[in-house]
């Protein structure tokens, strides 16, 4: 695939204007997921926070993709847009059952039978978070692949998407699957998702910096 050399003044302003947009939303993104883990917010700021991060991160990826097609346009940066927007359909969906289940205000009766449904309730939030992951771990690896090649981002940040992708993303999930693999002693695997993500939007802030996003 030939990468381009040369974009027209048009070409440049719609690629400033999503660098923008990607940059915006991959703080957000990037923000707003350890903020839910490691902050304890009453139930509306919990239930904003929850419906921001899937949003942010499809917007977020969707930019990253139309950054990386003015350049070279390959299959996989498109992949890559759908998968993790579908990803972050899938993890709203898991955040606001989750919500919902801790927030619930339905009547009780049996507590032994209240106590079974809740568990059996919580292994389709564990199910949501696996499917999430399986999702998002193919769009960074796909990502990851392209950003190899790219010159505004490099081969370390590549190849760091690529084993993040496989090792923790796909690999700890399926292998420790139906648990999360941290309870087996494993690394977040959320947190280094975060950091690597956090990673390419610092990258796109130095380009822009240096000028060099559009040229």
């Amino acid at each position: 695939m030939i990468e381009k050399t040369f974009m027209n003044n048009s070409e440049k302003d719609n690629i400033r204007s999503w660098v923008k947009i990607g940059i915006a939303a991959g703080i957000v993104a990037c923000c707003v997921y350890p903020v839910m883990i490691l902050v304890a917010f009453p139930r509306i700021p919990q239930l904003i926070l929850g419906g921001s991060f899937g949003p942010s991160l499809a917007i977020a990826s969707i930019a990253l993709t139309y950054i990386l097609l003015a350049r070279r346009n390959t299959p996989t940066i498109k992949l890559a847009a759908i998968f993790n927007s579908l990803a972050g359909a899938l993890v709203t969906a898991m955040i606001i059952v989750q919500l919902a289940i801790n927030y619930s205000t339905a009547p009780s009766g049996d507590e032994q039978l209240n106590s079974l449904l809740k568990q059996r309730i919580w292994d389709v939030v564990l199910g949501l978070d696996v499917a999430f992951d399986i999702f998002i771990g193919l769009g960074t690896l796909f990502f990851a692949i392209n950003l190899i090649r790219d010159s505004r981002f490099g081969r370390i940040i590549g190849w760091a998407g690529i084993f993040v992708a496989i090792v923790a993303l796909l690999g700890a999930n399926i292998y420790y699957f139906p648990d999360p693999p941290y309870v087996h002693g494993f690394p977040h695997v959320g947190i280094i998702t975060g950091l690597w993500y956090l990673s390419v939007v610092i990258l796109l802030i130095r380009s822009v910096i240096k000028g060099t996003i559009d040229s």
